[in-house]
Formats: C-alpha cells, sequence, structure tokens
C-alpha cells in the first residue's frame, strides 16, 4: 500500500482560492491522504466554506490568530499522521497527478528529503513561475529558473534545486530531524531557511517536472510590486528583515559581512 500522506493547506482570507484549491487535491489520483486545513483566523468567508462544503473531507484546525505560513504548517504538522508531509499553499490548483508523481520519486530516491512540483501561473497556464531556484550565499540574490518563459519542455528532467516555495513535500522523519519550519521567519524567507536545514543534514532536494500546479500569483514584475510597493508595511519589513536573518543563519560568516557591506 502507498504511503499514507498528510496534505497540510494553510489558509487565510482566500474565499475565492480554497475552494478550487481543495477540489484539485480531493480529485487527485492518490488516494491515501489525509487533508489538514489550518485557518488561520480569516475575516472573510473561507471559514465559513471549509464548513459548509468540506467539513467531511478534511481535518478542520481553526486557530484563534493569524499564525502566518510558518506558524500554520507548523500546527498543522503536529497534527499529520503520515509518513510524508505535503504543503500546499491555499491559493494553488494541482494537476490530478501530482500527489502521485512526487510521491513516486520521493520515495525512490534514497537521499530525498524534499521534492516539489514544477509551477506555473493561474492566469498564464503553460508560462512557468517556478521549475528551480537557488539563493547566493555572497548576494542574497534569489534565481528562479524558468519564471516567465512558455513551457516547451526545457526543464522536464529530475534534478536537484536549492529550495521549494509555494507546494513542497517532505518526508516526517526528515521535517522532524530539522525541527520543521523556524517561525521566528514569521512569513517569507521560512522555506528557504527550511530548504537550507535539510541540505545540511544530508538530503537532497528536486524538482519533479512531471508533477504540477497553477499558483494564483502575479506575474513577476507585478509580484515586485506587491512585495516592495505594497501598502502592507508588514510584508515590506519582513521581506527586508528576514533576508538579512537567513543570510546570518545560512552564510559563511565572511559572505554575510560582505552582504551587509
Amino acid at each position: 500500500m502507498n504511503s499514507l500522506i498528510s496534505v497540510i493547506v494553510v489558509t487565510y482570507n482566500r474565499e475565492h482560492d480554497i475552494e478550487k484549491c481543495l477540489d484539485s487535491i480531493i480529485a487527485n489520483t492518490y488516494k491515501n491522504l489525509e487533508i489538514i486545513v489550518v485557518e488561520n483566523s480569516s475575516t472573510d468567508n473561507t471559514l465559513q466554506i471549509l464548513q459548509d462544503k468540506f467539513a467531511d473531507k478534511i481535518k478542520l484546525i481553526k486557530s484563534d490568530v493569524n499564525l502566518m505560513a510558518g506558524g500554520g504548517r507548523n500546527l498543522g504538522a503536529k497534527q499529520a499522521m503520515g509518513d510524508l508531509l505535503l504543503f500546499i499553499d491555499s491559493d494553488n490548483v494541482i494537476d490530478a497527478k501530482m500527489i502521485e508523481e512526487l510521491e513516486k520519486v520521493v520515495t525512490s530516491l534514497p537521499d530525498a528529503g524534499m521534492v516539489g512540483p514544477k509551477m506555473y501561473y493561474q492566469s498564464q497556464p503553460n508560462l512557468i513561475w517556478w521549475a528551480g531556484a537557488d539563493i547566493n550565499l555572497l548576494t542574497s540574490k534569489t534565481t528562479y529558473t524558468g519564471i516567465d518563459e512558455k513551457d516547451v519542455g526545457q526543464f522536464d528532467s529530475i534534478r536537484k534545486v536549492g529550495h521549494i516555495p509555494n507546494v513542497f513535500l517532505v518526508k516526517k522523519n526528515v521535517w522532524d530531524k530539522v525541527g520543521g519550519i523556524d517561525e521566528l521567519f514569521v512569513m517569507h524567507y521560512e522555506e528557504s531557511d527550511l530548504a537550507e536545514k535539510i541540505k545540511k543534514a544530508g538530503y537532497g532536494i528536486y524538482i519533479v517536472p512531471s508533477a504540477k500546479t497553477w499558483h494564483n500569483i502575479p506575474l513577476s514584475k507585478e509580484n515586485a510590486i506587491r512585495n516592495y510597493g505594497s501598502k502592507d508595511t508588514r510584508r515590506i519589513f519582513y521581506t527586508a528583515r528576514n533576508r538579512v536573518l537567513f543570510m546570518k543563519r545560512n552564510a559563511f560568516w565572511l559572505n554575510y559581512i560582505l552582504f551587509l557591506l
């Protein structure tokens, strides 16, 4: 029998996304699942949708406060029974075979600690958002492989990557070994820090291009404006602050000093 996979979806004010996300998970070909939804104290109709449509299909965890991405994922993982943990941001629609493809690879590669799918924009379904990423530990610059490129099969090989945002599957024993997500990051760079911990523990991180998801995110130029031109001062603060924190924790000390300069 295939491994039990605990799918963990953390959501906050996603009334326009959560139903499509969960429908796509339930429709997946991989059926040995438990679906855990952490509702992060939304102020819109997200909770009502979860209770009305999905009450008998999910394990609903209601948080009294917004734990943000890191805290919500950790809370969901504490309730998980599976040997594999699949984290899916609630603004995704996943391919019918995505979970099956991820499970196949993570269980066949002995060194694999984390795997993730190829990611596209929902607004332009054949335009790549993510086909691999890495962070330069001298400059802190993040490079996204294939971003804004039309998919013509140029990134169809399974290969190691630096980190995986948005949707990723982790072996439960690896998650426990590295201590999950450090909630100090709150949001931004928490996934990158998790990836660094997994690599330092001796595990590989792989993209599985046959696994696919569509992310409801603005195109790259618009997303840069969202991060740095946002009226939400928390987003601006955590983007800048966590970049420094990530480098201090993961870069060689001389690299960190050069980065600060």
